[in-house]
Order: structure tokens, then sequence, then C-alpha cells
């Protein structure tokens, strides 16, 4: 959350310059900034965020679904991941040379695609409960693998791979990219003020006939992904144990790339309808943010998206996470540099507690006069690096204050954790001095200052916080409640969180040093 508000507030504090006082310059600022922004929503439910700002005529375009890993059940986990994956494929008229002949392959794909899957499965069934798999299961199996095979390379005749891609690339494109986290699914360009049309019928296209072709390559490249990025790596391996040990009933507890050991059984047809669940207007906010004209924009936005289905309003989510009093240990073994994860359930924003660990994180492991990264890299020279994340995996539900920590080949984990213990007390017992809580505070508006402003990142934000908590505007009270935020709101997160029978402690071990 912080790092996202220091890049925002950069970019106002440069525009609105300048500073008044802390009260003064947040009321000010926020009302300037509503004089360049507009909000508008269509009767679909589609929300639209445009904001004017700067002098090249250049804009950021992003679109931003209330679809992440979260939103999965078990059985469908790694399904928003694929599933931004497919949407680059195409659609009925782009990313083909002719849709009406290609599209019989495609069917015939889907359909035995599935057959394939489904024989699979059962072919695992038995394995696991030690039966012998039958010959003729295992030669229908080998018939559809060239089935599959002969059809994909009949189907690729009509594929024009990447053509959204290179039609964006000879519109002077710039960051065409996407991302799914466990909250939300992102999709992004730049492009020229000039071209917002294009991008429009692009991506509106894109929502309404998406064809989800090479369904079964990419899922194989989202395996690889998998592997290369989780498997074989120890960091990884070592996160994905921790949210699975620390999440006991919350949806959190899935990596957003899914499992190794379902991602190839995630089927075709049980994806399209995840997209036609949570790819509605009313889940959805495009922000528009640079130089161009309101009414012009709007008017090419209606045009595209107002003919979008809505959705069904999504009922309330039914499961909260409860921790269960009583520490959580575990180890990992993995062929890797040691590493180490330290951390406690807390409450997301808005709830003003999540603004104080904004603070906490920065008094404790940011820069190397913060107290944590004094003690225990350049005094005790325990570990090379420490750093703490507020609001992680997630921020739309309660998440975790964690400690990511990097130890000095040979280090006693126990003697780590002994001085984060004797860190966080410290401030419980003690809270922290006016003048060590000034220097963070004002260090967070000098980073402000030092970053450069980008159109993208404003459209990043203004997209996620609509989005999320309904009001863009929330970038302004969040950062508003860090500022006044006292030592005594910091001190009363210790007794209420960061105590001994509500952490989560994980260690990596380096099999090759055994």
């Amino acid at each position: 959350m912080m790092s996202k508000l220091r890049i925002f507030f950069l970019c106002f504090t440069l525009q609105f310059l300048p500073l008044f006082s802390e009260d003064a310059f947040f009321g000010t600022s926020l009302s300037q900034f509503r004089e360049n922004t507009k909000t508008i929503q269509l009767e679909n439910g589609l929300t639209v965020v445009m904001m004017k700002r700067g002098t090249s005529p250049t804009v950021a375009l992003y679109i931003k679904f209330l679809v992440g890993a979260v939103d999965e059940t078990p059985e469908e986990a790694g399904t928003a991941h694929l599933l931004e994956h497919m949407l680059f494929k195409g659609t009925k008229s782009v990313g083909t040379t002719d849709f009406q002949k290609e599209e019989k392959y495609q069917k015939q794909i889907e359909v035995w695609g599935t057959e394939l899957d489904d024989l699979k499965l059962k072919r695992r069934d038995l394995l696991t409960r030690g039966e012998i798999v039958p010959k003729a299961l295992e030669e229908e199996i080998e018939t559809l693998n060239r089935r599959l095979k002969n059809l994909i390379q009949l189907q690729d005749e009509f594929i024009v791979k990447n053509e959204d891609s290179y039609i964006y690339e000879q519109n002077g494109e710039m960051g065409f990219n996407a991302y799914t986290s466990q909250d939300v699914t992102n999709y992004q360009i730049q492009l020229p003020n000039n071209r917002i049309e294009i991008w429009a019928k692009i991506e509106s296209d894109r929502l309404k006939n998406p064809i989800l072709r090479e369904y079964y390559t990419e899922r194989d490249v989202v395996i690889e992904e998998r592997r290369m990025r989780t498997d074989d790596v120890g960091g990884a391996v070592l996160r994905e144990k921790f949210f699975s040990t620390a999440f006991e009933s919350h949806p959190y507890r899935k990596p957003v790339i899914g499992y190794s050991a379902e991602i190839p059984y995630l089927k075709i047809e049980e994806t399209k309808a995840f997209f036609e669940r949570h790819y509605t207007p009313n889940r959805m906010v495009i922000s528009v943010v640079g130089q161009f004209d309101f009414l012009e924009t709007e008017a090419i936005i209606r045009k595209y998206f107002s003919d979008l289905k809505p959705g069904k309003p999504r009922p309330p989510y039914k499961i909260e996470e409860k921790s269960f009093p009583g520490e959580k240990r575990f180890k990992v073994q993995h062929p890797s540099a040691s590493q180490m994860m330290m951390g406690w359930i807390k409450p997301p924003y808005p709830h003003k507690d999540n603004a104080s660990f904004d603070i906490l994180s920065s008094i404790l492991t940011s820069g190397t006069g913060s107290r944590l990264y004094k003690r225990l890299v350049l005094e005790e020279k325990l570990v090379l690096n420490i750093g703490a994340v507020n609001g992680y995996p997630g921020e739309r539900y309660k998440n975790y204050f964690v400690f990511f920590i990097s130890p000095n080949e040979g280090v006693d984990p126990n003697k780590i954790e002994t001085i984060i213990w004797e860190e966080i007390n410290r401030i419980g017992q003690q809270g922290i001095p006016k003048e060590e809580l000034e220097k963070v505070k004002n260090q967070m508006v000098s980073d402000f200052m030092k970053t450069m402003d980008k159109n993208g990142t404003i459209a990043d934000l203004l997209s996620y916080y609509q989005l999320l908590y309904g009001d863009w505007s929330g970038l302004f009270s969040q950062y508003q409640t860090i500022m006044n935020t006292s030592s005594s709101d910091i001190q009363s997160l210790i007794p209420k969180y960061l105590t001994k029978d509500l952490v989560v402690i994980g260690v990596l071990e380096d099999i090759r040093k055994k």
C-alpha cells in the first residue's frame, strides 16, 4: 500500500507546490486534484476515472477487474492468472486469418482436450490408490494426445500470433502488459492521445469476443512458469508455505499462479465460465490519465463499452479468517540460500491500524537507520537484509504484516527472532520518540519528491482505489491518517496484534549445506 501511496503523492506534490501545512496541504491538493479529474459510471455499472495532467500528448489507459486468486475455489486455483494469459490470444477478428475456417478446429480442440483431461485424471486417481492402469485407458490417452496435437497443428495455420501487440506497436504503444494478483486483474497500455479509439475497439472486442485459442499450449507455458518462478526459487517456496500455514480458511492461502498438481487439469469450459462470471462491467474500472479531451474520450468509451452485459451482484464474502491463539512454525528445505519469514495477521485498509503498520514498517526496516537494519545488519551482522511488508498477500481482506529476512550463513534463526521481539517490545513499552516519528514521516514526503511521476502510475492507483474501495480519493484519506499517526497508535499495535501467540514463523533451510 505505502509504495503505491508514495509514488502517487509525488504526482500532485510537484503540480501543486508550494507545500502547505499538513491539513491545508491535503485539503487543498484534493480539491485541486478533483478539478482535473472526472468520474463517470455507465448504465451497465462500468466506472471510468479520467484525469488530465502533463503536457505530453499521450495517455495511460488501465482496465482493472475485481477478480484475482482470492475469487477462485480450490479447484479453480490458477484460473484467474491463466485467463489473463488467454485474453491475449485474440478474438473472432484479431489473431486469426479466417475465423470461420479456424472455428471448427477450435471447437474440436475444446471437446477432445476436455476428454483427454478427464482420462488423465482417471489415470492419476488409479495410480494414487495403487491400482493398475488398464492398457485400454493408456491407449485411449495416447490416441487423444495424437488427435489433439494434430488439431492444434491444423488450427495453427490460421493463427496470427500476438496480433494485438503488433497493432499497438504500429500505433506507438508503450508498456502493453497485464498482471494478476490476489485481489485484481489489470490490463494496461500507454498510447498517443489520438489513438484512444483504437484502444477502445481492441479492448472492448477482447471482452466481447474472446477466443481461448492455444489453451492447452498456454497451459503448458504456465506450468513451466510455475516451475521456474516458484518450485525452483527458495523464497517463493517459503512464501507459498507461509501463507498456506498462516491462513486456515481464507482463499489468500492459495498462490496466484495455482498449484503444480492442478494447473494441468484446469478445464477450458470452467475457464470460460470464470470469465463470464467475473469479467463484468460492474466489477470493472477504466482509468485514463494524460492529455486528452474529457467529452471526446467519454463518448469513445460509451460507444465501445456500453453494450457490455452487466453482471449479477456479488454476494458478501462469507469466509473471514479467524486465527486461533497459538504460534505457528514450520520449516521447508530447498537447495537455495537460507531465508526466514515472520508475520502477524491484521486488518486491511481503511482500518486506522493499517496506517500505523505502514509507519511501523518504516521505523523497523526502511533504510540503514531503521531499528532492525541497524541491529541485525550493521551491528550484530546476523542478516544480509531485512524488510517489512504491510498488507500481504492482498488488501481486500485481513492480511499479514510480514518480515522477510535473509540470514547470514550459519546464523541461528533463534538469535534473529530474539532481537526482533526485543525491538517490537521496546516500541510497545517505550513508544517512539517524537523526533524519530517525525523523521520517518518527513522521509516519506521526501521519497515523493525524489520519485518521478508517471501517467501509468497514477492510472494504476486511480483504478485500484476506485475498484477496491469505491472512491479514488481514498488515496488522500489514507495518507492523512498516516500523517496523523501518533506514538501511542503504534504502541497499541503490539499487545493487539504482534504477540507470540499470533505469530507465524517460517524458515527455509538450505539442503545443500547438509
